[in-house]
C-alpha cells in the first residue's frame, strides 16, 4: 500500500512538470525623473538636465546651431558681365525649374523670354546661394484674400545670404546684378531627385564688396564674382526645433510641454502651442513671434525653466543659495537665465544681490534683472558699462539697457561713452541709443538702401555694416578735405573742388553706355553720403546719383584711402562667411525624411511673379 501511494505521488509530480507556470504580472515602474548622469547642482530640475537639442542636422547636444541652406540661382543684369558656362546637371537643373515656373508662357507673364535665352545671355549668371538660417525659424505666414502678401507681420524670418559665381563659368563680376527668386535646401548643394525639401526663397539686389579692388584696407584683393544680400533670404516654412529626452518617458515629456507652454503661451499669430509633446523621446519647440529676432536667447531661457511647478520665490532663493556657495562662471550663467526664467517673481531675491561684494553673483544677478527690464537695475547696469569691468561686462550691460522701458537716465548715462577711446563700447552705444531713439542721435532712411546714423563724439569716424540691415554710422564732424581731386572707377567717379565755398563738383559715369551726370553738392560727409545714393524724383528733386549700398560705401572709402576724409574707417567683421564655413566643416547633413521631401507643385510660381522682379514684362 505504501508502495502504491509513493508511486502516486511520484506520478503527480512529473505530470506538474509538463504545466506551464504563468508568469508574474508587470508591475507599472515610476520614471525616477532624475538623469542618471551627472550634472551641476545649479541645473537640477530644470529642462537642460533632461533634453538635448535637435534641429533639422540628425547631431544631437547642449548648444543651439542654425543650420546651412543652399541652392542654385540665377543673376541678371550684369551688362555682359555674366556668363553661359555652367555644367550640365546644373543647366539640366535650372531650365527645368524655370520651365516648370512659367518662363517663357505669355500667359504667366513672361512674353518671350524662354529659359534658354536667359541661361545663354552673357548678361545673366548662375551662381551658388548659400545662407544660414537659425534653426526654429518661423516660416511665411499665408495672407488672407485682398490682404497685403508682403505686410512685415505676415513674413518668416530674414537672414543675409552669401553668392559666388558658378566655379566653372567666366563670370567677371556680379556688380550690379539682381538675383531671382532662389529656392534654399538645407543641406550639401544638389540638383534632381536628390534635394531635400525647400525651406527658404532669396533674392535682391547684390551687395559687392565695396572693397574689392585692389588696395582695401587689408591689403588683399577680392574678386567681385562674390556678394551677398543683406536680409535677402525667407524662411517658407516653421523649422520647428526639438528637445530630445536624454531619458525617454511620456510622464516627463508632458510635463516639459506643459512646463514651457506655462512660461511661454501660445501668442496672436502663433501657429501653435510653443511646446508639444510628440513621444516619449521628442518635445517639438516653435518659437513665439515676439522671439523670432533672437532665438538664441530664446533656447537658453527655455531650456532654463523649472520642470515642476514650484513656488518661484523658493527656486530663485535655492538658485541664490547655490551660486554663493558655488559662485564659478558657469553657475553665474545658469542662474542669470534661470532667473530670468522664473520671470518677475525673482526680483525680489536678485535684487539683494545688485551691489553684492563679489562680482559673478552681480554680475549674474544684474543680466538677470535687466533681461527682466527689472527699472532698479538700471543705475547698476550704467555703472557697469561705464567702469573698467571686463570689455564682456561692459557690452553685456549696453544691451540690456537696449530693451529696456523709456527711461531718461539710460540716454543721459549713456551718452558719454559716445567719447570713450574703445572703438567696440563706442560703437555699440551708438548703435543702442540710435535703437532707443535717443534725440542726441540723428537717423535717415536713405533711398530704402540704407540707415544712415549721425553720432555726435570727439572721435571722426565712419562704420559701415555688411550683415543685417544696412548701416552708416558716421561720428563726429567729417568733413570732405580740400584740394581735391579723386578719381575712382576708371574715371566713372571723379570728385573736385568746386568754385563755390564749401563745395565740390561731382562728375558721375554710371557705364561707357550711359552719359555723364555734374553736381556740385556741399562737402560735409552726411550730406555727401545722402546725394550718392538718393533718387532724384518729382516728388524729391534733390540731386542724386542713386548709387547702390555697396556703390556709396565704395566711394567714401575711395575718399578716405586718399586721405581726404578726417576720420577713420572701420567695417564690420564678416560674421556670415565665418559662419558658413564654421558650419561646412563641423556638420555633415542627411535630410531628416520625418520633414519630408515634397516638390513644389507646377504652379507654385509665387516668388518668381514678384512686382518688383527685373525680368517681368511690363505693361
Amino acid at each position: 500500500m505504501r508502495f502504491l501511494i509513493y508511486l502516486l505521488v511520484i506520478a503527480s509530480l512529473i505530470s506538474c512538470k509538463s504545466i506551464e507556470r504563468a508568469g508574474e504580472n508587470p508591475r507599472a515602474v515610476r520614471s525616477s525623473g532624475n538623469y542618471p548622469g551627472e550634472v551641476p547642482n545649479m541645473l537640477k530640475g530644470t529642462i537642460k538636465q533632461h533634453v538635448a537639442l535637435m534641429g533639422f542636422d540628425p547631431a544631437k547636444g547642449d548648444a543651439y546651431e542654425p543650420a546651412i541652406a543652399t541652392g542654385y540661382g540665377i543673376v541678371v543684369g550684369l551688362n555682359g558681365n555674366g556668363s553661359n558656362e555652367m555644367p550640365p546637371q546644373v543647366r539640366a537643373h535650372l531650365m527645368a525649374d524655370l520651365a516648370r515656373r512659367g518662363l517663357g508662357e505669355s500667359t504667366r507673364g513672361w512674353g518671350d523670354l524662354t529659359p534658354t535665352q536667359l541661361l545663354n545671355s552673357e548678361d545673366t549668371a548662375v551662381v551658388i546661394v548659400e545662407a544660414v538660417i537659425p534653426q526654429a525659424a518661423s516660416g511665411r505666414k499665408p495672407s488672407r484674400a485682398g490682404a497685403d502678401r508682403n505686410h512685415p507681420s505676415l513674413s518668416g524670418t530674414k537672414f543675409d545670404i552669401h553668392i559666388t559665381a558658378e566655379p566653372s563659368s567666366t563670370t567677371t563680376s556680379l556688380e550690379g546684378g539682381h538675383l531671382m527668386p532662389t529656392f534654399l535646401r538645407l543641406g550639401q548643394l544638389s540638383t534632381g531627385k536628390s534635394q531635400a525639401r525647400e525651406v527658404a526663397v532669396a533674392s535682391g539686389s547684390l551687395f559687392i564688396n565695396p572693397f574689392a579692388d585692389s588696395g582695401t584696407t587689408s591689403g588683399i584683393s577680392i574678386a567681385r564674382n562674390s556678394g551677398r544680400i543683406l536680409e535677402g533670404g525667407e524662411v517658407l516654412h516653421n523649422m520647428p526645433m526639438r528637445l530630445v529626452l536624454i531619458d525617454p518617458s511620456h510622464a516627463r515629456s508632458s510635463m516639459i510641454q506643459t512646463a514651457v507652454n506655462r512660461v511661454f503661451p501660445e501668442e496672436f499669430g502663433q501657429d501653435g502651442p510653443t511646446a508639444h509633446g510628440i513621444s516619449d523621446e521628442e518635445v517639438e519647440i516653435r518659437v513665439p513671434p515676439s522671439w523670432k529676432d533672437d532665438v538664441p536667447a530664446f533656447m537658453d531661457l527655455m531650456t532654463h525653466i523649472t520642470i515642476r511647478s514650484q513656488k518661484p520665490e523658493s527656486v530663485a532663493m535655492s538658485v541664490k543659495r547655490l551660486l554663493l556657495q558655488d559662485p564659478s562662471p558657469k553657475n553665474a550663467h545658469a542662474a542669470a537665465w534661470r532667473w530670468r526664467a522664473i520671470g518677475e517673481r525673482s526680483l525680489p531675491i536678485i535684487r539683494q544681490l545688485y551691489d553684492h561684494p563679489d562680482e559673478l553673483p552681480r554680475l549674474a544677478a544684474l543680466r538677470a534683472g535687466g533681461g527682466l527690464a527689472d527699472p532698479l537695475s538700471v543705475p547698476y547696469l550704467i555703472e557697469m558699462a561705464t567702469s573698467e569691468v571686463g570689455l564682456g561686462s561692459r557690452l553685456d550691460a549696453i544691451d540690456l539697457l537696449s530693451n529696456m522701458p523709456s527711461d531718461y537716465r539710460i540716454e543721459v548715462g549713456l551718452r558719454p561713452l559716445l567719447d570713450t577711446n574703445d572703438l567696440e563700447i563706442r560703437l555699440r552705444t551708438a548703435e543702442v541709443l540710435a535703437d532707443r531713439q535717443d534725440p542726441a542721435i540723428k537717423q535717415y532712411v536713405v533711398n530704402k538702401k540704407f540707415n544712415l546714423i549721425l553720432v555726435p563724439s570727439s572721435h571722426n569716424m565712419v562704420y559701415v555694416t555688411q550683415t543685417g540691415w544696412p548701416k552708416i554710422i558716421l561720428t563726429g564732424d567729417i568733413e570732405i578735405e580740400r584740394p581735391l581731386t579723386l578719381s575712382a572707377w576708371n574715371n566713372h567717379l571723379i570728385v573736385k573742388d568746386s568754385e563755390e565755398e564749401f563745395k565740390v563738383d561731382v562728375r558721375y559715369q554710371k557705364s561707357d553706355k550711359h552719359n555723364a551726370v555734374h553736381q556740385t553738392v556741399n562737402a560735409d560727409l552726411p550730406t555727401f553720403t545722402m546725394f550718392l545714393a538718393h533718387l532724384t524724383t518729382p516728388e524729391d528733386p534733390a540731386p542724386g546719383l542713386n548709387l547702390s549700398y555697396s556703390r556709396t560705401i565704395g566711394a567714401i572709402h575711395a575718399l578716405w584711402k586718399q586721405n581726404y576724409l578726417n576720420a577713420d574707417f572701420k567695417v564690420e567683421q564678416d560674421r556670415l562667411l565665418a559662419a558658413i564655413q564654421r558650419l561646412k566643416t563641423e556638420t555633415s547633413y542627411t535630410p531628416r525624411p520625418d520633414f519630408g521631401n515634397e516638390v513644389p507643385t507646377d504652379g507654385d510660381d509665387r516668388f518668381l511673379l514678384e512686382n518688383d522682379s527685373p525680368l517681368r514684362k511690363k505693361d
